[in-house]
């Protein structure tokens, strides 16, 4: 009798959404980016050092590194150009977050996706690589 109160107490409690948390920054880093990928529609996911270089991402490999390497590119474009470039049809639909992380600067940036998640994405960027992490 006992056991199956366990089982029922156990089948009634609430599940801890971050029970495979992981304790490696950079594969909690990774999850966070698939999970927002997947629940924001986004093609591809990525985080990148202000020169562009690939720090983590979700999706397609190829597709992860031309963000990143485009970010830099997209987050100082001048907001007063007029002449159209190359640049603006390749991210057109590109949207780059410039984060502060405890003083170093971060480039999240997605590539389709509803910008809500987003949003969730560089809120969980600067809980995972803040310093309350460590």
């Amino acid at each position: 009798m006992e056991g199956s109160l366990d089982r029922q107490l156990s089948a009634e409690r609430p599940t801890e959404r971050r029970a495979g948390r992981r304790d490696d920054t950079l594969g909690a880093l990774g999850e966070l980016l698939d999970s927002v990928r997947n629940d924001g529609e986004f093609q591809a996911l990525a985080v990148a050092d202000p020169t562009g270089v690939l720090v983590a991402g979700a999706g397609a490999y190829a597709d992860c590194e031309e963000l990143a390497a485009l970010a830099p590119l997209v987050a100082r474009r001048a907001a007063n150009d007029t002449i159209p470039t190359r640049l603006d049809v390749v991210t057109r639909k590109m949207e780059v977050r410039r984060l502060i992380i405890d003083g170093i600067e971060v480039l999240l940036c997605g590539q389709g996706g509803e910008t809500d998640a987003l949003r969730r994405a560089a809120a969980g960027c600067a809980r995972i690589l803040g310093a309350r992490r460590r």
